[in-house]
């Protein structure tokens, strides 16, 4: 149950709503609104994680509050309500309340009809009781629709998406004489509107007339185009966006952090992961654990007074045509096994033994729910504390939509015993590495992120848990089980369930007062597991605690995001006064120059072209027959490099082809002269200088032949193309010998500058591999990446390890004659910083001579504590500091 008291992150939101509909008012349009919210926290459009504003509605005001499962969303929705009407001074106050799924659709009308549920009494208390709650039937039946009422009254229509979009939604653009009488009103007060495809009397026509305020639950949902012509078609005054993962299209005003949210007691924090051996173990320790947390909670009722029933879901694999039978039997081997069959329902796209129950009514039985991963639609309920996969160890059955319905917890108010303020997932799948990463995924789904993942291998036999530890430092650990496990078999287990032999400990066994006491040894591995596990919620809560202070400032929330990853703790020291070497421009000190001026600055590339002459630079080499503009034409298309080159327009090719067809050939050359420069880049004529560029182009068109010049008018972008990257290649070359010639004369120096940031944004983090840098790594590998990420996670050697993201603001790269992000830097325990340069098969060309000679140039003037490697996939180029990726691993790694 939701309580009437706002959290403190909730109060946040609401202001920061009411804010920007006040700014819209003020401002006028939705984006200017948006962008100065924005500033009032020193954040702007277009930088970092912060998107431009999408206006894809008409105009119509449309922002997203970004809030994680479990933090109140639909209450801070219907406490919206009455700030949004207040504050745009709506004539019609009337709501459209969309809803992705009928399971939520049902819910919602539920909640808000209920006079004694909290988001109801909410709306109540803000509009004096006069609300009217309708569906879409009610809707098209016109119930108490008409124009006086509808000002008098708050009206929220309940909808789901598919309410006008399919078949059946037609009905809502039909003639409709219920509502005659309100669209005649409408007309009148010269508020109707024209809906495209609907008859003036329709439904959607009503609701366009109304102006309504639209709440998008679950707007992730909500981004097909037929989506977005159903929210112009409302004609809405205002569009407010709720959901735990927005799109790119969402544009976020508010974020509330999983912080806030422990901190302010809403969920159930960290996920514990266990492994176990099989699917027996699995099941055995479900139970055990959720009758021990049963026992804890009847503790903490008798101090609080609040019931809970902990709840387990049993996640079976989906087999076959007869799933139901599989899971029948799956309930019978727990009936069996001395479980009352009133305590277990089964809850699958089939089969649905819940109904209407209210899992939080003290009089209810159930506390095992065997599903697959129905769950996930609209399910509810702040009970469950067990998610136990019990699928063949072999299988990969996902976990990630399940995980969301563990974490919401009970009466929004933290248990005396942090057992009770914890979410639990068992399974005995054999790739726990996978387990995690859908966990991880999931809690991602769901507005969180892999910080709130803690995870223990340790072996039921074994007897007590060694306690959980955060995933990024499980790889190890994981592989050893793994090869252990597959030495013993690796047949998967039947799948009808016949080989489970439950046997399970009295349930009446008394639950030891204090740590130091357990009472059977049969209960050792779960006693471990609540002491863990309360120990971890400890941390975790201390930890949400002061994290959420140091997010309190601001109002929209939004300096932090679930994918920024910070430098893990077990490795801050080895980076803290780390300084890695670049270039710099050496500046003597002037009389009037300060000392700062001395150290000289960053050394830049484009500082070798001072003396690059492009009016003397030969052009003999350039030719422009077909084969070379064929050539052009591909390297225009997929070339990154920063030098392109501008298209003729239809219009601009038909005038010279006009020009050309009465044009003498040196009239020809002289409008090739004028308009090749034209083509180029301005970032280009910037670069080499107007003039040299000019002087250049004239001597190309001078030796253009006869031919050339008549296949110029159908080519002259890819003329262009051929000249600018003969340009390039020139000035690259140039670059190469002046950064040889001012590094040997003292004018470039190394200084050990560079310190990596205190964290990094991923938009796709890889959260599963140990050993890194950041408590996540970028995710966006080729195969060859991967294998070597893998093994420096894998490497005893290797203290962390960081994979470069190019160009990624505040990113080490080798600043020489080319700007060279490499792959991968790996510390070693003997305190050499290992760069490294992954290379496919495809690419042993000159981009990869330049990087190799110039990371071995930077190694060596950077010191012996240095080192960079080039690694191919198979055949290394015949340069020194290139090797197989299989030579790296054996002669370097094997050797740390």
């Amino acid at each position: 149950m939701i309580s009437m008291e706002l959290k403190k992150y909730q109060r946040k939101v609401l202001n920061t709503i009411r804010e920007y509909a006040r700014l819209t008012v003020a401002l006028g349009t939705g984006a200017a609104a948006y962008d100065q919210l924005l500033a009032q926290d020193g954040l702007f459009s277009g930088h970092g994680d912060i998107r431009w504003y999408v206006d894809d509605v008409n105009g119509a005001p449309k922002v997203c509050v970004k809030v994680p499962t479990g933090g109140g969303k639909t209450y801070i929705a219907a406490n919206a309500l009455h700030v949004l009407t207040e504050e745009l001074d709506v004539k019609t106050r009337a709501v459209v309340w969309l809803v992705p799924r009928n399971e939520i659709l049902r819910q919602t009308l539920r909640q808000l009809r209920d006079p004694s549920h909290p988001l109801r009494m909410a709306i109540d208390r803000d509009f004096s009781h006069r609300v009217e709650v309708l569906d879409k039937e009610d809707g098209l039946a016109g119930r108490g629709l008409n124009g006086p009422a509808v000002e008098d009254q708050l009206t929220v229509f309940v909808l789901s998406y598919d309410s006008f979009k399919n078949k059946d939604g037609r009905r809502a653009y039909a003639e409709n004489s219920s509502l005659v009488a309100l669209t005649n009103y409408q007309k009148s007060q010269g508020d109707a509107v024209e809906v495209d495809g609907a008859d003036d009397t329709a439904l959607i026509t009503a609701l366009a007339g109304m102006h309504p305020i639209v709440v998008v639950d679950e707007s992730h949902h909500a981004k097909s185009n037929l989506s977005i012509e159903m929210l112009r078609n409302l004609n809405p005054c205002f569009i407010l966006e709720l959901t735990a993962t927005p799109s790119n299209k969402s544009n976020v005003i508010a974020r509330v952090s999983a912080q806030e949210l422990k901190a302010e007691e809403m969920v159930k924090l960290p996920v514990i992961v266990y492994r176990r051996d099989g699917k027996t173990e699995t099941i055995q320790d479900a139970i055990m654990l959720r009758r021990r947390l049963e026992q804890i909670a009847a503790i903490n009722e008798e101090k609080t007074g609040h019931h809970i029933r902990p709840i387990a879901l049993l996640q079976a694999e989906r087999k076959g045509a007869d799933n139901a039978a599989t899971f029948r039997k799956l309930k019978e081997k727990l009936v069996d096994a001395g479980i009352p069959e009133e305590h277990i329902a089964i809850r699958t796209g089939d089969v649905d033994e819940l109904g209407g129950t209210d899992l939080q009514a003290r009089g209810c039985p159930i506390r095992y729910v065997i599903t697959v991963e129905a769950l996930s639609e609209g399910w509810d309920c702040p009970f469950a504390y067990v998610l136990a996969t019990v699928a063949n160890k072999t299988s990969r059955t996902s976990v990630e939509q399940l995980v969301g319905r563990v974490l919401r917890q009970p009466y929004a108010q933290h248990a005396k015993s942090g057992a009770l303020n914890t979410s639990y997932v068992l399974t005995s799948s054999a790739d726990f590495n996978a387990t995690i990463d859908q966990v991880v995924a999931g809690l991602n789904g769901a507005g969180f992120s892999k910080r709130d993942v803690l995870a223990d291998t340790t072996d039921t036999a074994e007897g007590v848990a060694s306690g959980p530890v955060p995933v990024q430092g499980l790889i190890d650990e994981l592989m050893q089980h793994q090869g252990t496990e597959d030495e013993t078999g690796s047949e998967d287990e039947p799948d009808d369930f016949n080989d489970l032999a439950i046997s399970l400990p009295d349930e009446n066994a008394k639950l030891p007062e204090s740590s130091q006491e357990v009472p059977d040894t049969r209960h050792v591995s779960i006693d471990a597991m609540i002491r863990t596990s309360e120990a971890a919620e400890a941390e975790c809560a201390k930890s949400a605690k002061d994290d959420a202070e140091t997010l309190a400032g601001g109002t929209t929330g939004m300096g932090d995001d679930m994918n920024t990853f910070r430098i893990r703790d077990t490795v801050a020291d080895t980076v803290r006064n780390l300084r890695i070497p670049r270039y710099r421009l050496e500046r003597q000190a002037g009389l009037f120059s300060d000392l700062d001026d001395a150290e000289g600055e960053l050394f830049d590339r484009d500082s070798l072209l001072e003396h690059f002459m492009l009016a003397k630079i030969g052009t003999e080499d350039i030719r422009l027959d077909a084969m070379h503009v064929a050539d052009a034409k591909q390297i225009d298309i997929s070339s990154d490099s920063e030098l392109k080159v501008r298209n003729l327009s239809d219009v601009q090719r038909r005038g010279m082809k006009e020009l050309f067809a009465r044009d003498s050939n040196e009239g020809r050359r002289r409008s090739a002269k004028l308009d090749l420069p034209n083509l180029m880049s301005p970032q280009v004529q910037k670069l080499y200088g107007a003039h040299g560029l000019k002087s250049f182009i004239n001597r190309v068109v001078d030796q253009m032949s006869d031919d050339e010049l008549e296949g110029y008018v159908d080519n002259a972008s890819a003329y262009a193309a051929i000249i600018s990257h003969a340009i390039k290649d020139k000035a690259d070359a140039f670059r190469v010998r002046e950064f040889d010639v001012e590094r040997r004369r003292g004018d470039i120096t190394i200084t050990p500058d560079y310190a990596f940031p205190s964290s990094a944004y991923l938009p796709n983090p890889l959260t599963t591999l140990d050993r890194t840098l950041y408590e996540a790594e970028d995710g966006g590998m080729n195969e060859l990446e991967l294998q070597m990420a893998d093994a420096l996670a894998n490497c005893e050697g290797i203290i962390w390890w960081h994979r470069v993201v190019e160009r990624r603001k505040g990113e080490f790269y080798i600043n020489g004659f080319i700007n060279h992000y490499p792959d991968f830097l790996a510390m070693t325990r003997g305190g050499r910083l290992f760069v490294i340069e992954t290379k496919g098969e495809q690419l042993k060309n000159d981009d990869s001579r330049d990087k190799l000679r110039l990371g071995n140039q930077w190694a060596s003037d950077a010191g012996p504590n240095y080192q960079y490697f080039m690694v191919f996939g198979n055949s290394p180029m015949d340069i020194d500091g290139a090797y197989s990726f299989a030579t790296f691993k054996t002669d370097f790694l094997n050797h740390l």
